[in-house]
């Protein structure tokens, strides 16, 4: 307890000055200057121009538009798109281009531009029409397409889509769930788009897909599936080879190993790297720029969101020596779970979503839930250099938007480039 003389000015300086401090301390970092940079759905926008630094170029959605926000130029976020409805933009590795999905009422479209702006090209469009099919329910020819993801080379993207949606073996429906795959984005077309991962039928499908930097030929995704009693859902995150589903379909044309499941995962050639437990909620993985750490969410109840980072295993998922390699053997999952078992915890807040990575691997973006509003943060990752531990630094965290009302769209996954 501080005891002072009452009335002294000098006292009554430092007095203020502590207080100022236990404040920021409490904050998590020095006060913050938010001014306002557009106009909302609900009101103003405001950006924290003062204390948010970082590095590079922070896309993301505002009532459905595209913004980006530069480093360098905090205070002038550039609005991309008008008038159409964006989700989850993805920026390509080259830094070149940005892909994203174009939402209508009816069915999505898989799109991308040059990451400085300008026209849309659609690279396959989801709009169809329903089509009679006797005494049953019209067959619907539209698709839905999400969550795109660059591959590598920056000619490639792999998405999310209910493609195929006929294709569910031993039952009498249309598969809705979505599913993985991949399309050059100088060919794309429903026709050429490539099957890259399968989903259960009627479980809920794929999320968050990604290719894991240094290894081209990997990809990571949220599973969600029920378990065998068909009443608990299980929610994993998967690490699988990219090619694997492909070169099958080329040996096996007629009678693939790989396929959409009914009701069971069956012989998939995924590899979980989180359990399987009932109501358990592993979801939203983020790989760190070199691809050794990867970020991901956990649901710990229905009002506490944990934020996560563990070790990838490697070797789980193929092996150009052993032609018998088979990723789906009870001994190669229990190695894909080993990292898991020690994940560190780095924050737990109401509502975590979309953790991405700054490119140079030292800072990450998250939205977070505070004062009735969703809005994007940043911190800092530090090690321990004693220890090899990872944490947050405390005094980092900063939230980089002021919105109100929903205008900030925690439902799409903000883009970082460089």
């Amino acid at each position: 307890m501080l005891f002072i003389k009452k009335h002294h000015p000098r006292y009554l300086i430092v007095v203020l000055a502590l207080l100022s401090i236990a404040l920021q301390s409490c904050l998590g970092g020095a006060a913050s200057d938010y001014q306002s940079v557009t106009k909302g759905t609900h009101g103003a926008i405001k950006v924290n121009v003062d204390q948010a630094a970082f590095q590079g170029r922070l896309y993301f959605t505002l009532d459905r538009n595209l913004y980006v926000l530069n480093g360098k130029d905090k205070q002038h976020p550039e609005q991309l798109t008008h008038g159409i409805e964006i989700r989850d933009p993805a920026v390509s590795p080259n830094g070149k281009w940005i892909a994203f999905t174009i939402l209508y009422k009816d069915y999505s479209d898989l799109a991308y531009m040059p990451a400085t702006g300008g026209t849309p090209k659609i690279l396959i469009s989801g709009q169809g029409r329903y089509e009679p099919n006797g005494a049953n329910a019209p067959i619907s020819t539209a698709h839905w397409f999400a969550e795109p993801s660059w591959a590598p080379d920056s000619q490639h993207l792999i998405f999310l889509s209910d493609l195929y949606k006929n294709w569910a073996i031993g039952v009498n429906a249309f598969l809705l769930d979505l599913q993985l795959y991949r399309v050059d984005i100088n060919d794309a077309s429903a026709n050429t788009a490539q099957i890259i991962a399968y989903s259960v039928y009627g479980d809920g499908g794929l999320r968050d897909p990604a290719y894991r930097p240094g290894h081209p030929n990997q990809i990571v995704y949220t599973n969600y599936q029920y378990d065998s009693t068909g009443t608990q859902q299980q929610i994993q995150i998967m690490l699988q080879d990219a090619t694997i589903v492909q070169q099958d379909l080329a040996q096996n044309p007629q009678n693939p190993v790989y396929h959409p499941g009914a009701y069971a995962m069956g012989n998939y050639p995924s590899v979980p790297i989180t359990p399987g437990t009932p109501n358990l909620a592993n979801l939203e993985p983020a790989f760190s720029p070199d691809g050794n750490r990867v970020l991901y969410l956990r649901r710990d109840d229905a009002t506490h969101m944990s934020m996560y980072l563990m070790g990838v295993p490697n070797g789980v998922t193929s092996d150009p020596n052993n032609q018998s390699f088979n990723p789906g053997s009870a001994a190669n999952r229990q190695k894909a779970l080993v990292p898991y078992g020690h994940a560190t915890n780095l924050m737990t807040s109401q509502y975590l979503s979309m953790p991405i990575w700054s490119p140079n691997g030292q800072q990450i973006a998250y939205i977070d839930y505070t004062n009735q509003s969703f809005d994007l943060w940043l911190a800092k990752i530090v090690k321990d250099p004693k220890t090899g531990k990872y944490s947050i630094d405390p005094q980092s965290k900063q939230q980089l938007t002021m919105t109100t009302g929903g205008d900030f769209d925690a439902d799409s996954r903000p883009g970082w480039a460089p």
